[in-house]
């Protein structure tokens, strides 16, 4: 039986090809394109955790300190499901041209801002940009390189968010000290038009005018939602719970005529995938953002220490993108997904007894752990729902799926962040408050072992 099993599912998965493959001729110089474009998405998002204290001290306003990062998350929530279904109607050339000009608006607004108020709107289009900027890479990908190209590429774009992890923090920082904090938004412009002219000229898809329209209002219902869920668990007062549940009702119904139908109930395929990138990036951003405040608070880390310490995560994330390029043609999607989130919750098991008072280097290991499962799982989710695309409807079947990959990134943070709120205000310990933090990171990993092998189409 194990046998048939095997034969039923090698179909659906197609053998990476040479790496000589991925950088030849114009597909080459899309590929550079868009690492180059995927690294600056990245940048004004990684960059401004470093110089938004110069920033508060600069403009203040300290209440809308944290509306900074989660006016940029709402954005992209609202931006991927409208850009993936208008790519296939519009074509990715004259959206990539949109995105571009939106990336100068948001970054030239926060550069020249004069409070904080107008930084929060400059920080909101950078989010949209950015939203925009995935989906249209991932569409780029789908619908001009061959199958057996994509994994390649998709390991690579892996990286791309992981370098400015690493040395975004340091430019930032660099730049506040010796320049101005502004500097830090101008920075990637250059560069910005230097990706857009190695895309565009390569991008080949042709629109669409048949396929389904954008679902705006559905995707702004979303985001706005979201927004109330958000500020419900992150606020004190006595209507907090109301807006929390107002926007959790709100976010699901919306989702629900955005999403593939069964993905609440983990259908095999499509539904499946959009599911398990919203456990993934969950299972992920609540523990993420507390590894950190575990090492300085708790563990008795300095900042720069604990950055240090958890940038491993950023060299095993690569290798496991690495190594999930080579088993993609040995084994199913599923597989791979099931086999990355096994290994991120060894990570999260050893960050637990590394929390609750073991040897302090094994956070190292459990990070380590941590980043190779996130770099073996996640560009393996997308790839899966690549290989039963129909032509031509790449980018909407895809964007369910990187909607709720986003998605998960806020209810993980905002959850977890929540839990050690509201166990702080109950009079418990820090250490309480992250280990559920913690076990919410597992349960969601946990979650995602037992339903990846649905994402593979039988």
């Amino acid at each position: 039986m194990g046998d048939g099993v095997e034969e039923d599912l090698r179909p659906t998965v197609e053998r990476a090809a040479p790496w000589r493959e991925v950088f030849r001729g114009r597909d080459g110089r899309l590929v550079v394109g868009l690492l180059l474009f995927e690294t600056l998405g990245a940048v004004p998002l990684l960059i401004p955790a470093t110089v938004m204290p110069a920033v508060l001290a600069d403009l203040g306003n300290l209440p809308l300190y944290g509306w900074a990062f989660s006016a940029a998350a709402l954005a992209m929530i609202g931006t991927i499901p409208i850009v993936g279904a208008a790519a296939d109607r519009l074509g990715t050339k004259p959206l990539i041209l949109v995105t571009a000009a939106l990336y100068v608006v948001g970054l030239g607004v926060s550069a020249v801002a004069p409070s904080m108020e107008v930084l929060v709107v400059g920080r909101f289009v950078q989010g949209a940009a950015s939203g925009a900027a995935y989906a249209l890479s991932i569409s780029a990908i789908a619908k001009t390189m061959a199958p057996a190209v994509r994994p390649r590429v998709l390991a690579l774009l892996a990286t791309t968010w992981l370098l400015p992890g690493l040395f975004g923090p340091l430019i930032g920082g660099f730049l506040a000290d010796n320049l101005s904090w502004r500097w830090a938004f101008v920075v990637p412009i250059p560069f910005l038009v230097v990706s857009v002219l190695m895309i565009y000229p390569a991008l080949r898809d042709r629109p669409d005018p048949d396929a389904a329209r954008a679902p705006v209002r559905d995707a702004l219902l979303v985001m706005i939602g979201a927004g109330l869920f958000l500020a419900g668990l992150n606020g004190g007062a006595f209507a907090a719970p109301l807006l929390t549940a107002v926007g959790l009702v709100l976010t699901i119904w919306a989702l629900r005529r955005i999403v593939h139908p069964g993905t609440f109930t983990a259908r095999r395929g499509a539904p499946a995938a959009a599911l398990c990138a919203f456990l993934l990036s969950m299972a992920f951003a609540a523990i993420d953002s507390y590894i950190p405040l575990m090492l300085t608070e708790v563990r008795g880390l300095s900042v720069t220490a604990a950055g240090v310490t958890i940038s491993v995560a950023a060299l095993t994330w690569a290798l496991g993108s690495w190594w999930q390029s080579h088993a993609i043609g040995h084994r199913t999607h599923g597989w791979l997904v099931s086999v990355g989130a096994m290994i991120f919750l060894v990570g999260v098991a050893v960050a637990t007894w590394v929390l609750h008072g073991s040897p302090l280097w094994l956070i190292a290991v459990a990070w380590m752990a941590a980043g190779f499962g996130m770099g073996t799982a996640f560009p393996v989710i997308p790839l899966a729902v690549m290989a039963g695309a129909s032509e031509g409807s790449e980018a909407r079947e895809l964007s369910p799926t990187l909607l709720m990959d986003t998605f998960g990134i806020a209810v993980g943070a905002g959850v977890a962040g929540a839990a050690i709120t509201l166990t702080n205000h109950s009079g418990g310990s820090l250490v309480s408050g992250l280990t559920i933090a913690f076990a919410i990171a597992a349960a969601a990993g946990v979650m995602l072992a037992v339903l990846a092998p649905r994402i593979d189409r039988r």
